[in-house]
C-alpha cells in the first residue's frame, strides 16, 4: 500500500467522512485534506471518482510516501 493524500475545495460532506472512517482527514482553510494508504492504483481511481460523484471538487491528488515507512505528513492510520 502508499500513502496519498487528497485535497478538496471545502468542506467534505459528512456521509464521505463516515465512509472514510480510516482516512486522516484535515481541514486547512477552505480546503479539506484526506490522507491515509490506497492499496493499488485502482482503488486510488475508485476514490477519485467517488468523490467527483459526490459533487467534491477535486484540488490535488499526490502520494505522500509507502504506508509504514517514512512520510513527510507522517503514518495515516488505517486504510481506505
Amino acid at each position: 500500500m502508499t500513502d496519498f493524500e487528497i485535497r478538496v475545495a471545502g468542506p467534505v460532506p459528512a456521509q464521505v467522512l463516515a465512509d472514510l472512517q480510516d482516512a486522516h482527514i484535515v481541514r486547512r482553510g477552505v480546503e479539506t485534506v484526506l490522507q491515509g494508504p490506497v492499496k493499488d492504483q485502482a482503488a486510488l481511481v475508485g476514490i477519485i471518482n467517488w468523490l467527483q460523484m459526490l459533487g467534491v471538487e477535486l484540488r490535488e491528488v499526490r502520494q505522500i510516501g509507502a504506508a509504514g515507512g517514512d512520510t513527510a505528513a507522517g503514518p495515516a492510520p488505517g486504510h481506505w
